[in-house]
């Protein structure tokens, strides 16, 4: 199997100049990067995180396809009803690992399902799905660990009250929490998601891999992608571990060269939702207590017609991570006719759209390498499965020991606790009633700022 890759030149002084990490700097942080290995072990030694072994849980993985086997054939989709990181996850998997407007594609038995994700609490996308889908060819996968999430439980309501109960699945704690108790009691089909697994570091859960079995997609690939990533970023060697290069980096310019936004910036459209993806697992790990670096997810090409300018010539407080296959699926041969005796069209005539989008990567980077705008490359050998799941534990693993390296916890989320609370006290919820006193108050409208 070949390996995923990564070029790091670009964010460094070989590459961009002074602009670039010294040899010395990050010889300097060899130590302290070390440490933030040791310290993600020792939470793994201690059973307080669980994402570096689920690649080795085959037995949860197959449990997954069977269910997916057993679903009666005239079902044809899968509608995923989570938010976050019971959403994202899935959601990245499905788009990269098949066919483009795939949801789109006309159902037959026989073919791979197609997955939905409503994802968010806006009533109007809500009640378009329920229109739009067929109740006798419909599941309903619930997802969310701590089984109260008001968006989530919002739906489960409305479906609960719609369509018929065996075709709910629910996807939660293994023993705690309102939806585990829920699928108890009423004897819901119910897949656990590790005590020790947080939302943004389970897509090689049920979270993500049930979806993905469902959709017919390759989930031993993506465990064996995984897998083979994760034995690569267990050494405490910098150099040698590409997880800890990338975290090293990145917080080095976040800190040192103050350039606290990193862009992800996929030349490839079915690796965009992957960027969504990195975005939550990035900010909502380190995002505290004032330090962290904010991740924004851009799209080649489509972006150097939008953003590229920004990018290259303004404010240089940001660093740029491409992400590319080496090998594309099946090209377009651009043909030549007519058309290739225009001057400003003829260059592309038995050309190849893949050569295009190629040769569009190349000319980003150079632009912003003459600039001085730290960059680097992630290489996936193909969009395949376990591609997929290679970068998706790379990235895990490089937040996991970003962590201790910006000084902050990875693996909890107080800003956005706080945010749920005080939606339960605007709603009412029994308990919260000190976070309803402060949404009272909240100072009045000003009458001189309303317009």
């Amino acid at each position: 199997m070949s390996r995923l890759s990564l070029d790091l030149t670009g964010m460094m002084e070989a590459g961009v100049g002074h602009a670039g990490i010294h040899e010395a700097e990050l010889a300097q942080l060899a130590t302290s990067a070390a440490d933030a290995v040791e310290q993600t072990l020792a939470l793994r030694r201690a059973g307080t995180i669980g994402f570096l072994d689920l690649p080795d849980d085959t037995a949860t993985a197959r449990s997954c396809m069977d269910y997916a086997r057993e679903l009666p054939a005239e079902v044809d989709t899968m509608v995923v009803l989570g938010i976050g990181g019971s959403s994202l996850g899935p959601q990245s998997l499905y788009a990269a690992l098949t066919p483009a407007y795939d949801i789109a594609r006309p159902r037959s038995p026989g073919m791979p399902r197609r997955l939905l994700f409503p994802d968010n609490s806006d009533p109007e996308t809500f009640r378009a799905l329920l229109d739009t889908v067929d109740p006798a060819r419909t599941v309903w996968n619930v997802v969310t660990k701590s089984g109260s999430t008001a968006e989530t439980a919002a739906q489960l309501m409305v479906v609960a009250d719609r369509f018929a109960r065996d075709r709910i699945v629910v996807t939660t704690d293994p023993e705690a929490g309102a939806l585990r108790a829920l699928a108890n009691d009423l004897d819901l089909r119910a897949f656990a998601i590790p005590a020790n697994v947080g939302g943004r570091f389970s897509v090689f859960t049920p979270v993500g891999l049930l979806p993905a079995a469902v959709a017919g997609l390759d989930v031993m690939g993506l465990c064996d992608g995984a897998r083979a990533m994760r034995d690569r970023v267990l050494t405490t060697e910098v150099r040698a571990n590409p997880a800890l290069m990338l975290a090293s980096l990145l917080h080095l310019h976040a800190g040192a060269r103050k350039r606290p936004m990193v862009v992800m910036m996929p030349y490839a459209d079915a690796l965009y939702s992957l960027g969504d993806w990195f975005r939550q697992l990035w900010g909502e790990s380190l995002g505290k207590s004032g330090r962290g670096s904010t991740p924004i997810v851009s799209r080649g090409a489509t972006d150097q017609h939008s953003q590229l300018q920004l990018y290259a010539d303004g404010p240089d407080d940001k660093v740029y991570v491409f992400v590319a296959p080496a090998e594309r699926g099946a090209d377009i041969e651009i043909p030549g006719g007519e058309l290739a005796g225009i001057d400003a069209y003829g260059y592309l005539a038995g050309r190849r759209m893949g050569e295009l989008i190629d040769a569009e990567l190349r000319g980003t980077i150079a632009s912003l390498r003459s600039r001085g705008r730290p960059h680097c490359t992630i290489t996936l050998p193909r969009v395949d499965a376990p591609s997929v799941g290679a970068f998706a534990m790379l990235w895990q693993a490089a937040t996991a020991f970003a962590g201790p390296l910006f000084g902050v916890p990875p693996f909890d989320q107080p800003g956005v606790e706080q945010a749920k609370r005080l939606t339960y006290a605007a709603l009412g919820r029994d308990g919260y009633e000190d976070e309803a006193r402060s949404l009272k108050d909240a100072p009045p409208p000003d009458p001189r700022y309303q317009l």
